[in-house]
């Protein structure tokens, strides 16, 4: 008796050990490891990768503020047509749409039935069925970037086109910005992930061979490692 109790009890630190190890370092697999409700496929790249010029880390602080998203940025385009896909089967739960300089932006957020939760923002052109749920959506706002329930019911399949035009078009110097975010949460918003841990791991060592987009923190973060 006193072995079964002394093995259960190795087990159980064992288990707290990794689901410590994943909490800190951001590393899903660890949480994969512990919890089969929290057991997802491997997200598919959201964007075709060989046009992505630099990654933006999620869990690092961008333009004074603390982002737990990260997000692709396309430099050298000519225009902003860059299709946007789901990478993995989930439905919208929340969307949202604001102006930022003088431009109508998009906002979407997804909730999986495997504990994840992933966020689109600074989509640009939508695919039609995504188009006409942002048409009864309030009115977009300067510089608010607020969202609201959309219900449950609409789903999205993996490899599911979501826009097909993402950024600016024209930035300071009169060309576009072609960039959007992507954040990938465990539990809706309660704690970010590395995504890039997330993708097939060629798409991952390629991403990961690219510069950090921001200028300041670059490749920093707290969940990537």
């Amino acid at each position: 008796m006193k072995r079964i109790v002394l093995v259960g009890c190795s087990l159980l630190i064992l288990a707290c050990l990794v689901l410590a190890y994943g909490w800190v370092k951001g590393d899903f697999r660890g949480l994969l490891f512990v919890s089969k409700k929290n057991t997802c496929p491997t997200l598919q790249s959201p964007v075709n990768i060989s046009h992505v010029t630099s990654v933006l880390y999620p869990g690092q602080e961008r333009g004074g503020d603390y982002k737990a998203h990260g997000g692709f940025r396309l430099a050298g385009l000519s225009n902003n047509n860059i299709t946007v896909k789901a990478p993995i089967s989930a439905k919208l739960t929340k969307a949202g749409r604001y102006i930022e300089i003088g431009e109508v932006q998009y906002i979407f957020i997804f909730e999986t039935n495997c504990g994840l939760t992933y966020r689109f923002d600074h989509l640009l052109t939508l695919a039609p069925k995504f188009q006409a749920v942002s048409d009864k959506l309030p009115l977009a706002k300067e510089g608010r970037s607020e969202f609201v329930s959309v219900g449950s019911d609409i789903e999205v399949e993996v490899g599911e086109t979501i826009a097909t035009a993402v950024g600016f078009r024209h930035n300071d110097q009169g060309k576009p910005n072609v960039s959007f975010d992507f954040g990938v949460y465990l539990d809706r918003y309660d704690h970010g992930l590395c995504w890039l841990d997330l993708l097939p791991i060629d798409d991952a060592t390629r991403l990961k061979a690219l510069p950090g987009g921001d200028y300041q923190s670059g490749k920093t973060s707290d969940y990537c490692h």
